[in-house]
Parts: C-alpha cells; structure tokens; sequence
C-alpha cells in the first residue's frame, strides 16, 4: 500500500482514491478481463490446429526440453549462439503442457503456447498499471496510462498484443523495467522486486539487455545524486542507505540471481560457455555512427508508420515538470513519480542510443529495438495524466476513465491484420512430409544437407525447423542436419561424424521448377525436394513450357496470359487447358504450379475441376509457393480433358507496389508430367 503522507495534498485526480491500493482481488479480476479480451480476439487463431515452423518451430525444439525442466539454454539468436536464459520459454511451455497437454482446452500444443503469451502478457500490462497507480495514487488513472500504452504498441506493430515472436515478446516486460527503476530517483526502493523480475526476462531474452539495462541504471543514478544533495538520506550509493533497505534490495537481487542460473550452469558444464560468445560476438562488432544510431532511435518515434507526433509529448511534459517542480514538488508525490518517470525514459533512451551506437550489426533490422517504442508510447500517457490532473479531483478522474476506454477501444479497432508471422503458425504440410520422410527404408537418423542459397534458405530453413519440432513432439529422432546446421536447429540436432559418415543422406532445396540435370526428387513435400546422395537421379518426366512452348499455346485456353519463357500467368479468378485425347494418359495428372504470393498474409486456393468433376485443391502461402498439384481425371481420363482451375486470391503487382503491372496474377504454370499413372 501506497503510504498516504507521499500523497499529493491538493490538485489531483488522485486524492479520493489514494486511501487504499486495490485489493489482490481487484488486480486479479482485471488480469482475467485482460486474458477474457485478448482471449477473444485471437479466437480464431487459437481454435487452429497449428503446425509451426521457422522461429516458433525453433522455440519448440527448446519448449519440449522445458516440460520437462531439462532446458537451460535461451532462445536462438540470428548470430549464431543461445540467448542467456530460457525464462520467457517457460511461460510458453507452460502454456503448452496445461493448456493442451493437461487440460485439453486447444487443439494444439502451439495453440497452447499461444495461449500462454496471452497469460504472459496480460500479467504485465498489470504490472505496469499497478506500478503507476503508486505515482497517481488511484487506479482510473493508472488504468488510463496503461490503455495508453497498450494503444501505442497497437499502433506500432498490432503483432506486439496478438503474436509470441520474442522481439515483442520484450517489449511490455521493458515497460514494466522503466516504470519500475524511476523510484529508484528519489531512492524508493518497494518497487525493486518488480524490476528484478522484469530485467531478468529481459536478460534471459536477449544478452543486449545487460549492457542496455546497466546504462539505464547508471543515469537513473547520476539523477539520484543530483536530487539528494539537499537531502542524502535517499542518495542510494551510501552505506546508509543500503543499511537502510538492506532487506529489499537483497530480495531484489536474489530474486535476479535466479535468472542468470542457467547461464551459469552453461557457462560451467560447456566451459567457457555463452558468455565467451556474447564477448566475442561484443568484440567483433565494429558500431555504428553517432548521427545513423540517433537516426534509427528516431524511427520508434513515429510509433509504427504514424508521424512523429508523439515527439510533441517531449516539450509538453518538460513544461509540465517544470511547473511542478516549482510549485509543490517538495509536497507532492505525484509531481516526484513524474519527475521519476521522465528520468526514466531518457535513461532508457540513451540506453537505446549506446546500444544502436555500439551493438546493434545492421541497423536496417529496426526489430531488435522494437521494445523501445513503449517509450514514446508512455511519454503521450504522461502528458495525458497531466492534462487530466489539471482537471481536478472528479472531473479528472472522470476524463481519465472516458479516455482509458476510448484507448482500449482503439487498441481493439487499429487495423488488425494477421501477425506479420502468422503465415508460421499454421502449416499442416509439415505432417506430410514428417510422414514421407517416416516411411524411408533405412535406419538411423536421416542425415540433411540444406541448400544454403540465400534466396531460398527462409523456406528451406524454416520448413526443416517444422519437421524437426513436429518429430520431436512425437518422440522420434528422424533426422539431424549436416550442411547448413545453425544454432536454431539445437546442437542435439546437428549430425555426428559417424552418421554423416554410414546414415541415409539426403541434399534439401525449395521446390523448384523441375531440373533435367538434377532429376525427379526422391521426396517432394511441403515446400521442399529432397535428393538421395550418391543415388543416381530419377528420370525427368515433365514436358515444360520452356521447352514445348508452342504445344502450351494450344491447349492453354481462357484465362492465360502469353507465355513468358519459362512459364504461363493465369489471369484473373479462371484458368483453362484443354487435353486432347490420349489412350496412354492415366487417371492421374500432375501440374507444375507456381504462385503469385507477395507476402505472409497472402493465401490462395485453386480448385481444379476436369470436364466439370472436381478433380482437387491445392493451397498456396508464403511458404509453399510452389506446389505439384495432381488432378483425379476420374475413369474416363484418356477421353479429351477440360480443366478448370478456379482461383479464389488472385492479386495484381500493382496492387502492392512491386511493379506497374495490374494482371489479377494466381498461377504459373512451368510443365506437365509426361508419365502419370
């Protein structure tokens, strides 16, 4: 409880109410509405049966170890090393195993996982709203700033409320950090256990957080140093002082300890361990200009693709501190919590800038501070708080109510798209090829050589991450990689010498338009072809438009466009090709299907239907592209052949900037095989 003699005595919206902090009750009842909202609107993706690929099937791998306790490890990094701690990774695997496992409420164990971040996030938008009612002194407000906030991530990037992608998966646990560490200005110490807690799941997800959050200390206590000249009672580097809180801040720090226990069990069971690789990753890194890493904290500013209004929030908020500070700081505890928050946000933001300036490798990657757009974000709530405290008691606290709807009201109706990732959320095609893979004669696990052309590696990379976390769940060490192993894959997943060596080999690459060279793949599934090593190459059987361009233009019928080489557009919701007559046909016809996808939330279907029977339906996304989609032509298929391929997304270049074409582009069509039973 908030001790009443810090209140502010006069001139705030906050005096009614600052009698008595909320009962756990009332904090417990708000948590469930949090959960119950978020709940609702990401129905639909929780009811999915998912199957996940690409960083959430790298998650996985890990997530299985953490039902267990056995894992230690953080989560990937794109460099090339674990993060320091498997925290954030616990919630999820806690998600999994009582939400799906246990208790059966989701279809899926990632449905789980998702439903765990919902949890997790709900829990800090709680946190941060109880640590504001400490400075307001009454819970509207607070409620109000932290709708505020909620609004602006909203606004940033709507994926931070509704996705478990690890960049967003920081960025309210940073809030709850800043708004935690500004009392440490004044030399307050009841909210350290706070900021233990959400440091340590800041550290364990990312290693940049330990230099960021120690920059942020350090200026949080130059602050403190200047405001306690006249009083060193609160300056919090003395003997006193620590004598004084001598029982917070050890909790605060055991309960931080407990976060870098992993790490240091990596460290000394893996000598010398992930620090030697955040060290050495530290030394390598050559920095960023001063201008070019103001410049990359200056695009959080604009929260999301909005302008750089919220930069008016600066000036506003300095001219009210000012003010206070002249008037009745001395007096009130509402004016110090502001005082303390806006030394908060500068702190952390030259924590950003010292790490756009020295550890940031490619500042064109504006996720990896995605996290700091909280701060502009609560820069605007503070100015609010302001505005609304200038009102007075009750009509403050009715205007703060009325704007705290209208911001969550907001955060529900920003344009919701899908998460800019859920395209790897949900593949089903992964089943398949684990089946295919599964049914290989041979023994021991299947040794993989990925294709490491860049242009290709997402879906390559990706899709094998899928196949690995789905043969996990199901307890079977199918396969390891060789060539092309990275860190997401896990070490237990990378190949010994002995099975590269006597193991089933295979080379991965995306499909790809059939290859006379190369030859039929010996798999062909979601996505990817895989080749045997040392196997002769199966014979080629597609007759391509590259090579037969003229027998195309004859039976291509409506809804093509004119052949562009090495394949045919389909234009427009209907595409034709008529067959003539084969006795040597068989009942099966395999076309070799390209596909107009032009980023993740693009899917299509295309129904085929021959002389009138449905014959099939393939779907495409931005991870299968590429599809050998076989037809049923029924018992009559030596007969002529029209085919009907109905497209339901067919989309234009234009229509999304990539050029000035307007052609309603669904297939391309590259061959047909020659062979089909």
């Amino acid at each position: 409880m908030m001790d009443t003699r810090e209140l502010p005595r006069h001139g705030t919206l906050s005096a009614p109410a600052a009698r008595a902090a909320p009962s756990l009750l009332t904090w417990a009842v708000l948590f469930l509405l949090i959960v119950a909202a978020l709940v609702a609107f990401e129905w639909n993706m929780l009811a999915n049966v998912n199957r996940e690929v690409s960083d959430f099937a790298a998650n996985s791998l890990l997530i299985q170890d953490a039902k267990r306790l056995h894992l230690i490890y953080g989560n990937y990094s794109r460099v090339g090393f674990n993060h320091p701690g498997p925290a954030i990774l616990y919630v999820l695997a806690f998600g999994e195993l009582v939400f799906h496992d246990w208790l059966h409420l989701v279809p899926s164990p990632f449905s789980g996982q998702l439903l765990g971040g919902i949890l997790y996030n709900a829990a800090w938008m709680v946190l941060v709203c109880a640590l504001v009612r400490r400075i307001t002194g009454a819970l509207v407000p607070a409620l109000m700033f932290t709708a505020l906030l909620v609004l602006g991530a909203a606004m940033s990037a709507y994926s931070i409320i509704n996705g478990i992608w690890f960049p967003h998966l920081y960025v309210f646990p940073y809030a709850a950090m800043i708004v935690a560490i500004a009392p440490l200005v004044y030399g307050r110490t009841d909210t350290l256990k706070a900021l233990a807690v959400s440091s340590g799941f800041l550290v364990n997800g990312h290693a940049s957080f330990i230099p960021m959050l120690g920059v942020a200390l350090i200026v949080v206590l130059a602050a403190n140093y200047i405001v306690s000249r006249r009083d060193r009672t609160h300056r919090v580097l003395t003997r006193a002082w620590f004598d004084r809180n001598r029982t917070e801040v050890r909790i605060a720090c055991g309960i931080l300890f407990l976060f870098f226990v992993p790490l240091l069990i990596a460290t000394v069971t893996e000598w010398p361990g992930p620090l030697w690789d955040y060290i050495k990753f530290g030394r390598g890194n050559k920095g960023n200009k001063p201008l070019e890493a103001l410049k990359f904290v200056g695009t959080y500013w604009r929260l999301g693709q909005a302008s750089m209004w919220p930069l008016l929030a600066v000036p506003l908020l300095a001219v009210a501190l000012f003010k206070d500070a002249k008037v009745d700081a001395d007096r009130s505890a509402f004016v110090r919590g502001t005082r303390a928050l806006a030394v908060a946000f500068l702190a952390a933001t030259v924590a950003v800038l010292y790490y756009a300036k020295v550890g940031v490798d490619d500042l064109h990657q504006d996720y990896v501070a995605v996290f700091y757009y909280t701060v502009p974000a609560m820069c605007v709530a503070l100015v609010v708080l302001y505005a609304c405290r200038s009102l007075g008691n009750r009509v403050g606290s009715v205007a703060a109510g009325v704007l705290a709807a209208a911001a969550l009201a907001g955060a529900a109706h920003v344009e919701r798209p899908t998460p800019m990732y859920e395209v790897f959320y949900n593949q089903p095609g992964v089943v398949g090829l684990y089946d295919k893979l599964r049914a290989l004669p041979g023994e021991g696990r299947i040794v993989l050589d990925l294709d490491q052309d860049m242009r290709t590696w997402g879906v390559v990379w990706g899709n094998t991450l899928g196949l690995q976390a789905h043969a996990k769940r199901q307890h079977v060490d199918l396969v390891c990689v060789n060539q092309g192993w990275h860190i997401s894959n896990t070490k237990p997943g990378q190949c010994r010498p002995e099975e590269v060596e006597h193991n089933r080999r295979y080379f991965v690459q995306q499909v790809d338009a059939p290859n006379v060279a190369r030859g039929e793949p010996d798999v062909e599934m979601f996505g990817l072809a895989l080749y045997r090593k040392d196997a002769p190459p199966r014979p080629f059987a597609y007759l391509t438009v590259k090579e037969a361009p003229d027998y195309f233009r004859r039976i291509l019928g409506k809804g093509w466009s004119t052949v562009e080489g090495d394949f045919v557009w389909s234009n427009g919701h209907v595409a034709e090709i008529n067959l003539p007559a084969d006795p040597a046909r068989g009942r099966m016809l395999t076309l070799d299907l390209g596909s107009f996808i032009p980023n993740g939330e693009i899917r299509m279907t295309v129904q085929a239907f021959a002389n009138g029977r449905p014959a099939g339906t393939a779907t495409f996304n931005f991870i299968e592209i590429r599809h050998r989609f076989t037809l049923d032509l029924g018992a009559g298929a030596t007969a002529p052949q029209h085919i009907e391929l109905r497209i339901d997304n067919p989309t234009s270049p234009k229509q999304f900037d990539l050029s000035p074409d307007t052609r309603l582009l669904g297939v391309s069509l590259y061959g047909i095989r020659k062979d089909n039973p």
